[in-house]
């Protein structure tokens, strides 16, 4: 039997509970601490609801992180093209701190103390494995690829402190200005490497 648009609006809408009730624990303490019980209790549902969703704590930030990784998936994949130019990379840069912006609370809790290192180095994988891609667009000459991949490392670090400290901030400045930065600083380092 199809479920109705009322069950359909109730299932998403408990789902964000959950969620929001995740982010909230893990500004407070490591998923090892947070229990189901405690999870349910702060988003006011019965623990037998949570099961209806997730089998477990561990579960629910699996599912969340998925979720997330796929939008960060499908950005790289859309922006990214065997033509790659600074248009196409700003473009990129602009849809990730859109995804960024769109889910900052959740991806502050990610990437604060209490958050799954283990995701975050899949998401530094996935842009690591493009950056080298846009590195090379923006290289003015040949450059040795050592030194592009200690480019590459040096962009990353900066780029996971700047996203790192707009989350913090609350993201005050629209993603097409976080976008420019991340461009303007990459653009002028690169420009920069007369070794």
């Amino acid at each position: 039997m199809e479920p109705t648009q009322k069950q359909e609006r109730r299932y998403r809408r408990t789902e964000t509970l959950i969620l929001n009730g995740l982010t909230t624990l893990l500004q407070q303490k490591s998923i090892k601490e947070i229990t189901v019980r405690e999870l349910a209790d702060l988003v006011d549902i019965n623990r037998s609801t949570f099961y209806l969703h997730y089998t477990d704590i561990y579960d629910l930030l699996e599912q969340t992180e998925q979720r997330l990784l796929k939008q960060f998936t499908n950005a790289v994949d859309e922006k990214f093209s065997a033509n790659l130019g600074p248009n196409e990379f700003f473009q990129f840069l602009d849809c990730t701190f859109t995804i960024l912006a769109e889910n900052a609370p959740l991806c502050a809790a990610l990437m604060g103390p209490n958050g799954d290192i283990a995701f975050l180095r899949t998401i530094e994988k996935l842009m690591h494995e493009k950056g080298m891609q846009a590195l090379r667009a923006f290289t003015p000459r040949e450059l040795p690829e050592q030194d592009l991949q200690y480019a590459l490392s040096y962009f990353l670090a900066g780029c996971m402190g700047l996203v790192n400290a707009w989350l913090k901030n609350g993201c005050p400045e629209p993603p097409t200005h976080m976008a420019e930065i991340a461009m303007l600083l990459l653009r002028e380092g690169i420009s920069g490497m007369h070794i």
